[in-house]
């Protein structure tokens, strides 16, 4: 079961200030390719530390690997001391916490920076990267399942533009 739309409003009650990035934030943008998965990148201050932490508690988050999935606090504390990457999964589904992204624009505030407000559910509203950063990220990232994903992705890139400029 995947409910991006209920991880989100659960971010959102708790005021954890992040963006989506990856497969979801390209479907909001409009791709058609299916996501398992949402992938955000939080502001990595210590009070929003602490309030992502009291979302994933709200939302059953336990540490992903290949076997059962592993259960541990997790608050501010302890995501202040993951450097690059979190994979959990929660009573919604699977949510990967990236705190070094793949690509240029770099740390939060480079992602932010291009990032839009957008509206995916009736009263709720996230930061969502823009389409540039997540296909750069993607090709700077190079894997398989990246690379499938770039033509699909500079195809909407490029129809967004064209209507745009219409």
């Amino acid at each position: 079961m995947f409910e991006p739309i209920q991880i989100c409003k659960i971010l959102n009650e708790e005021k954890v200030d992040y963006i989506v990035l990856g497969g979801f934030a390209a479907v909001i943008h409009g791709s058609p390719l299916p996501t398992k998965d949402i992938d955000i990148l939080p502001n990595r201050t210590q009070e929003n530390l602490d309030n992502l932490g009291r979302a994933l508690t709200r939302m059953n988050a336990k540490i992903r690997i290949s076997g059962e999935p592993v259960p541990t606090k997790i608050d501010g504390p302890f995501l202040a001391n993951m450097p690059h990457i979190l994979n959990l999964v929660t009573d919604f589904g699977e949510i990967d916490l990236t705190f070094t992204p793949a690509g240029h624009a770099g740390s939060y505030d480079g992602w932010r920076s291009s990032a839009t407000a957008e509206l995916i559910d009736e009263g709720l509203t996230v930061v969502v990267a823009s389409l540039n950063d997540i296909i750069d990220s993607k090709q700077t990232a190079n894997r398989a399942k990246d690379q499938m994903a770039l033509p699909y992705l500079e195809s909407l890139r490029d129809e967004l533009r064209r209507q745009k400029e219409d």
